[in-house]
């Protein structure tokens, strides 16, 4: 087990379990703020991120594209969000899977669906004037640099998006307030064939973009369950299962969430980590139950650990968190808010 920590006005610390997850505990620190692409009890939300630079460099604050180029973003529930060249600019598209050749659109439900262009097409003459000789101030009926859209994932894998050949019969489905809901602001953009009379292309574009999605029940109901700090008899019966003394030690959870589970080790299987309390004492620490069979404590050292973590610095934790080792310390890109400590 690697233990690491940092110092400054406020104290942090980072516990890395094993090689393949790490553990976050934070002590002290301040607050981030929410944003409006943040999820909530109801919603899932996914910010679409600017990508890593060819040469190493840090990206910049918001997603960018040029060229012919395409964008892609695929999250962690296996849809994609992508940014396709057209003729004159790039349209967006949403697929509930990255590579299959059956993949659907999920965004194809967004109106209108006739001869006005549609928000996900983004396209140079959308910002020129009717002949092309300056801005559109309003001679072009097309969307601008606000782009709202709808997707579907209720009917991911049905392939019923595609409106009927009939313009005047109803689609085969229309949005919901109960569907996905992306929006797409356009931050900045660069155009070409700009002389009178021609069609202007998008050649850049610089944007910032979100998704929100309904939870199913089955999400509230775990998220509900993760907010509960008390131990449900199988939480207790797991733990003993791998070998903690329940008379000697008892599940008791300072900070949300009571458990955090994942793979540790990196051998596939399922791990849990929760947090207790030895009777004798009061000491908090870790129960770490690997696999439900191999069971390892942390946190009741009677010395230091190294030079930086004194005994008892398990019971100082306020939060806690688990991320793969790559994330880096604490500053990483969507770091999670932190709470705010006494005297920051």
């Amino acid at each position: 087990m690697l233990l690491q920590r940092k110092t400054s006005v406020t104290e942090r610390i980072v516990v890395c379990c094993l090689s393949v997850a790490c553990v976050f505990f934070y002590m002290a620190g301040a607050a981030q703020a929410q944003d409006d692409c943040s999820p909530t009890a109801d919603r899932h939300a996914a910010r679409i991120s600017a990508l890593p630079v060819r040469d190493g460099q840090a990206p910049g604050p918001y997603p960018e594209i040029f060229g012919r180029h395409a964008f892609t973003q695929e999250f962690g529930n296996g849809w994609v969000f992508e940014l396709l060249p057209t003729e004159f600019g790039w349209s967006v598209r949403i697929y509930d899977d990255l590579e299959s050749a059956n993949r659907v659109d999920m965004s194809g439900i967004t109106p209108p669906y006739g001869a006005v262009p549609n928000p996900r097409d983004i396209e140079g003459w959308h910002f020129r004037n009717a002949d092309n000789t300056g801005p559109n101030r309003g001679e072009v009926n097309a969307p601008q640099t606000d782009r709202l859209f709808f997707f579907s994932p209720a009917l991911s894998g049905t392939g019923g998006f595609k409106p009927s050949a009939d313009e005047t019969a109803p689609r085969l489905y229309e949005p919901s307030p109960e569907d996905g809901r992306g929006r797409l602001k356009i931050i900045d953009y660069g155009l070409s064939d700009l002389a009178p009379g021609q069609k202007a292309r998008m050649t850049y574009l610089q944007f910032e973009a979100c998704l929100t999605w309904p939870k199913s029940e089955d999400e509230k109901q775990q998220e509900a369950d993760a907010q509960s700090p008390v131990f449900l008899p199988e939480d207790i019966e797991t733990f003993g299962a791998c070998g903690l003394d329940l008379a000697a030690y008892e599940l008791d959870a300072a900070v949300l969430p009571r458990i955090l589970a994942g793979d540790l080790d990196g051998d596939g299987a399922f791990d849990e980590t929760a947090q207790i309390r030895r009777k004798a004492d009061g000491q908090r620490g870790l129960a770490i139950c690997r696999a439900g069979t191999w069971l390892d404590l942390a946190g009741f050292e009677d010395q230091a650990v190294g030079e930086a973590l004194r005994p008892g610095y398990i019971g100082q934790m306020e939060a806690w968190q688990m991320v793969p080792p790559d994330r880096g310390s604490f500053g990483y890109v969507d770091e999670p808010p932190w709470p705010q400590a006494d005297g920051d």
